[in-house]
């Protein structure tokens, strides 16, 4: 059947379901009608309540079926070739707690993308802030792809006792880490968390097609990855793409207000980098 007829069949479909439901209530409302009732209509359950809860129940139900249809298209996908780009997954750190940390770094280790990088870059360098340093290798870091430097700067300002030569050592030691590094980890000078991102974007520049952004108490789909790139692969108009961002479930660590995922094009982002950094100079 023609994706268009599809289309208008079930835009006819869903009128007519809303015309009946709204006529329903209206009818219930207008004749009053009630299936069980108390002394006083202190307690009643009448044709309107009825309606109303047969409508959530389908609401629910048609939600579910296409959440389940959607999340086994996802698994099951697989991009071509010759289209997929690459990915760098950059995990912005701060005095995180070590629980979330190491549940948001194993779901990052259990992503279904092949040859994902993933780079995290913690917001300090001073010795209180080396847990995280320690739950990388923890979790990360146990094969020869995992590499890591502890810098005294950050981009924009200088460490303690850094001359321009070392501090012009210390940004060409960053980038050779996270390019060469499947799994990679820079503790740095406390700048923020514009800054963190600012050296995970510089250090890759354009040797990934793609960029995904989290912060370290995020726990992640395994599709996730796949899924937002299927979508900025399938259109060349979107510039970027916003995970599916949920609650946590009973017994995850995230807190649902700190939660997000974000996906742009690492060429649209060097590209107004670019322009930053020639405005500074």
């Amino acid at each position: 059947m023609p994706v268009q007829l599809t289309t208008a069949l079930r835009v006819v479909g869903t009128s007519l379901f809303a015309l009946a439901v709204l006529g329903g209530i209206l009818a219930a409302y207008v004749t009053g009608y009630q299936f069980i009732h108390t002394e006083k209509h202190y307690l009643s359950f009448g044709l309107y309540g009825a309606i109303l809860g047969l409508h959530l129940l389908i609401q629910s139900l048609f939600a579910f079926l296409e959440h389940r249809r959607m999340r086994r298209a996802g698994q099951a996908l697989k991009l071509p070739s010759r289209r997929r780009g690459s990915v760098a997954l950059c995990i912005a750190a701060y005095q995180e707690d070590p629980d979330y940390l190491r549940k948001c770094l194993r779901s990052a280790q259990r992503i279904s993308f092949p040859d994902l990088k993933v780079v995290m870059v913690v917001d300090g360098n001073r010795q209180e802030d080396a847990y995280m340093l320690d739950i990388f290798h923890e979790v990360l870091g146990g094969t020869e792809q995992a590499g890591f430097f502890v810098w005294r700067s950050n981009f924009h300002e200088a460490g303690e006792g850094e001359t321009e030569t070392s501090l012009r050592e210390g940004m060409d030691r960053v980038r050779d880490v996270v390019r060469a590094s499947t799994f990679s980890c820079i503790m740095q000078k406390w700048g923020g968390k514009r800054e963190v991102m600012y050296t995970a974007f510089k250090a890759l520049g354009d040797s990934v097609d793609y960029i995904q952004v989290c912060d370290s108490d995020t726990v992640l789909d395994p599709a996730c990855t796949i899924e937002m790139l299927r979508v900025l692969e399938e259109d060349p108009q979107v510039g970027g793409v916003g995970g599916d961002v949920q609650p946590p479930a009973k017994g995850m660590a995230v807190e649902d207000d700190q939660v997000q995922a974000a996906q742009v094009r690492a060429t649209e982002a060097w590209s107004v980098h670019q322009r930053h950094v020639s405005r500074e100079q």
